[in-house]
């Protein structure tokens, strides 16, 4: 069996990635791929000429995922995806006045159900939820949503009618 080639080893981190257990709360992200597919092109440049060019081009593929899910990170932060999955748990439990806290550093907040749950023209079981959210120091954000569960049984968050 020969060496591994560059377009073996991309798709192979694909497909790795794709086999990754999908999150509930939070959409799949392609940084780290995107990222990855980036470093090793570069890294199989910078091997040019070199006795170890399968080596460089894994390394830039390492480094690069690497940089890509910190890129993705600053640009969709942690306390965005606990106020989702905050949210999500809200919808779900159903419970009307019983608060869903999250917390990370500095960053806190909670989300609970107003009022009872009701049912959409469509049929979908839907509620109003009241996000509240604030840093350290900082003026406290609140926002009334609708969460409403869509056909895949995951919950799709709108403004409250009247609000757009």
């Amino acid at each position: 069996m020969g060496p591994i080639r560059p377009p073996a080893l991309l798709l192979l981190a694909v497909i790795l990635a794709g086999c990754a257990e999908a999150d509930p709360v939070e959409p799949p992200r392609a940084d780290g791929a995107i990222g990855g597919a980036i470093g090793a092109g570069l890294g199989r440049v910078a091997a040019i000429g070199t006795h170890y060019p399968w080596a460089l081009t894994g390394a830039g593929l390492a480094a690069g995922a690497a940089v890509g899910i910190t890129i993705g990170d600053y640009l969709d932060p942690a306390p965005s995806r606990m106020w989702a999955a905050a949210t999500v748990a809200a919808a779900e439990a159903g419970q009307p006045g019983q608060p869903v806290a999250w917390e990370l550093r500095d960053h806190r907040g909670r989300v609970t159900m107003v009022g009872e749950g009701w049912t959409d023209a469509g049929g979908r079981p839907c509620r109003t939820l009241r996000q509240q959210s604030g840093d350290d120091g900082a003026a406290p954000l609140v926002r009334d949503v609708v969460a409403c569960r869509i056909a895949d049984d995951t919950w799709e968050v709108v403004p409250p009618p009247g609000d757009g």
